[in-house]
């Protein structure tokens, strides 16, 4: 059953549709339109990958290779209106058995289908049925790429442009990997409004958005509840080769029994040395995510990442997510060649609260700090190396190797805790 809340979302939206269908059908001032235009594409990518020692999970596989084949069709049947069909094939080979492969496998099925009304770059465009998203940098909600698999979502966005201003509003619940037909999620559903200010502020923009969402704070547990998230990315450029971003937001709402209250923020800074060989951008980020300094006081203090992206911002190993979570990232992109990019950065992590668990990227808690608080809250650093080599334009080959070393938490709270060597190599073909 819907709740009242997404039953006017939805009516809201379909009002919308509404409104809108007999003014875009119109053209442009009646504008002839033109002919159905069809477009088709696929993407081919094939990644094997091995780790070597305990690290934070002693169980994981040490090394499979992993297969996705999407093929995507566009139908223009005028100016207005836009129909995109993707099929995905996900496979994954030399996983143990009995082990849960759903995040690496999902044969046949359809990823995304929706129709577009309103032209791309118009006044307004509404998105009625399977799509990906991505908000405020990956950082809120992500197209997880990295994933085998990668997430959509159902429902619509409706937006509105003007100049170099927009605002996005959405009605959306995830999809569930399923082994048939992947069905929309029933507990994780989004409504939300992301606007784009630009006009006016020279190279600079901002985003605010609020998000109202429902899911479990922990997967782990049965705790449901309303959770809503209001802030801002601020980004541009400081002269003409330094470049930044803050993102800042707040987080409130209730649980089955317990109040929520977190919030985080991000603040980073890069400077691109255009005229020096290699090209080198240099980079530095500090995140911060607030944990739970008491567990017993009914009150919630960890910041929920909501659906994010997490794995090119916080380490190729995915160790950490933004939850009870400091972090510092330092690194450099090389650019040797036009179809050679070298990426090196360094990683240190620490939990925000010494008091509070070791979050994963899929919400779970890796660790829960002992009663009274754990004795250290350095989870551990990482540095990652990865080379990208694209001989033609629609040809990639990538390799990477990461090395966490595990910090005291890890060592004492994690079973099997210790350091460990990741090594990945991918091929991607696109048509």
């Amino acid at each position: 059953m819907r709740s009242p809340l997404q039953r006017k979302a939805c009516g809201a939206l379909w009002a919308a549709l509404a409104v809108l269908a007999p003014i875009t059908a119109l053209g442009q001032n009646g504008a002839r339109e033109q002919a159905p235009r069809y477009e088709f594409g696929a993407e081919l990518r094939a990644r094997a990958q091995t780790r070597n020692g305990g690290g934070d999970d002693p169980t994981k596989q040490d090394a499979f290779t992993t297969t996705r084949l999407r093929f995507d069709a566009t139908m223009r049947p005028t100016r207005q209106v836009r129909i995109f069909v993707e099929a995905q094939d996900s496979h994954v080979q030399g996983f143990a058995s009995g082990r849960d492969n759903r995040a690496f496998k999902d044969p046949v099925d359809i990823r995304q289908g929706y129709f577009a009304l309103g032209r791309e770059d118009g006044p307004l465009t509404l998105f009625v049925g399977r799509r990906e998203l991505s908000f405020i940098d990956e950082r809120i909600i992500g197209i997880r790429n990295w994933s085998n698999i990668s997430p959509a979502w159902d429902g619509s966005e409706l937006i509105l442009r003007r100049g170099k201003d927009s605002l996005s509003l959405l009605a959306v619940t995830q999809v569930d990997i399923s082994d048939g037909f992947d069905p929309p999620s029933r507990t994780r559903w989004v409504y939300g409004a992301v606007g784009v200010i630009g006009s006016g502020l020279g190279g600079h923009q901002i985003e605010p958005f609020y998000f109202t969402s429902r899911r479990p704070v922990d997967l782990a547990s049965n705790l449901g509840g309303v959770l809503r998230t209001a802030g801002s990315r601020f980004s541009g450029l400081l002269a003409e080769t330094w470049d930044y971003q803050v993102i800042l937001a707040g987080q409130g709402g209730r649980t089955e029994s317990q109040t929520q209250g977190a919030w985080m923020g991000v603040w980073a800074l890069g400077k691109t040395l255009e005229r020096r060989r290699l090209r080198p951008r240099l980079g530095v980020e500090w995140s911060y995510a607030s944990g739970d300094s008491d567990p017993q006081d009914g009150r919630i203090g960890t910041f929920d990442t909501l659906f994010p992206g997490p794995h090119r911002i916080y380490g190729e190993q995915d160790i950490v997510s933004l939850r009870n979570l400091r972090a510092l990232k330092t690194g450099v992109e090389l650019h040797p060649r036009r179809a050679w990019q070298i990426n090196v950065d360094f990683l240190d992590f620490r939990l925000a609260s010494r008091y509070d668990g070791l979050y994963q990227t899929n919400f779970v808690a890796r660790a829960h700090a002992p009663l009274g608080g754990a004795s250290s809250a350095h989870i551990g650093s990482e540095v990652d190396v990865v080379l990208r080599y694209a001989p033609a334009p629609r040809v990639e080959v990538s390799f990477g190797v990461s090395r966490f070393v595990a910090g005291q938490f890890v060592v004492r709270q994690v079973p099997g805790g210790d350091s460990q060597t990741f090594l990945h190599t991918t091929l991607l073909v696109t048509l």
